[in-house]
């Protein structure tokens, strides 16, 4: 899992890559929005308000995504980031399946 650094209002999590990118979510009462926020090292590189009353679809997303998760097999901690690495760990899968 990405490393966590969060405050009352913001939460930051690392890329699964471990390659400098960041997802920031903030929370911004006075305009009832959160802001989910893209970033490269210290470079913010795209964002999106998020309505409050937006919020209960993303959740059940995440929700149901660890609902899955819970359920299947566990995934490995992801190693450090290589150019062949997302090919090599379908290819570990595939075989895991195979085998």
């Amino acid at each position: 899992m990405g490393e966590r650094a969060a405050s009352r209002r913001r939460v930051l999590i690392e890329d699964a890559r471990r390659d400098g990118h960041h997802l920031r979510t903030t929370w911004h009462p006075e305009n009832r929005q959160f802001v989910v926020s893209t970033w490269h090292d210290d470079v913010c590189t795209g964002a999106t308000r998020v309505a409050v009353e937006d919020v209960a679809a993303l959740t059940g997303l995440l929700v149901a995504g660890l609902a899955e998760t819970a359920a299947a097999e566990p995934i490995p901690p992801p190693g450090p980031a290589h150019p062949f690495g997302a090919w090599a760990a379908r290819a570990r899968a595939w075989l895991r399946r195979t085998a």
